[in-house]
């Protein structure tokens, strides 16, 4: 035993376990914020910012609204609904748009993301590029704060195969993890 634990404790001084990561039963969740890059019309071109990665998804939510939204512990991504998020003008200058996730029916690790505002008439928010994190992960995912239509790329730059969300999909089918660009719309 005692062998076990100074092996452990190597790995975590190394980096090779993430405390995070090992307590996450389900995986890791992160949380991102969509930094715009450009605006052309109506349609912001953003970049993610990694706000950071927690060992449950209540976590991941709090983080990216700043604290505004807190989720029960236990709460599951298939019952979260904008609802639950309450009104995101006033809940957070940070509004949950979309959450992917690597396992059809939520499950899974996820990938949430924050927007200064809600889609709407004037405003598409979409990522080029999910990161080489994320990269042909998403397998499902769930669209908030206005976005009912939200679209998956199979190429970076809005290329390839694209399927349409509306708000969510239990199953990307043919681009489970294939997904390499997103855009979310009302």
């Amino acid at each position: 035993m005692k062998y076990v634990r100074a092996a452990v404790m190597s790995l975590l001084v190394l980096g090779a376990l993430s405390p995070v990561a090992s307590a996450a039963p389900g995986g890791r969740h992160c949380a991102y914020h969509l930094d715009p890059v450009s605006r052309s019309e109506r349609i912001v071109k953003a970049a993610p910012r990694l706000i950071g990665c927690y060992a449950s998804f209540a976590q991941a939510i709090s983080a990216g609204t700043g604290g505004a939204v807190q989720l029960d512990p236990s709460a599951s991504p298939s019952t979260l609904t904008d609802a639950a998020l309450g009104d995101p003008v006033l809940s957070a200058s940070s509004v949950l748009i979309g959450t992917e996730f690597v396992d059809a029916g939520y499950g899974g690790s996820s990938a949430s993301y924050f927007a200064s505002a809600t889609c709407s008439s004037t405003t598409t928010w979409e990522v080029a590029y999910v990161t080489d994190a994320w990269n042909d992960m998403f397998s499902s995912g769930q669209g908030f704060g206005g976005c009912d239509h939200n679209k998956k790329f199979e190429a970076s730059n809005f290329g390839g195969s694209v399927l349409t969300c509306t708000p969510n999909c239990t199953n990307y089918g043919t681009l489970n993890d294939l997904v390499s660009s997103l855009r979310w719309k009302p």
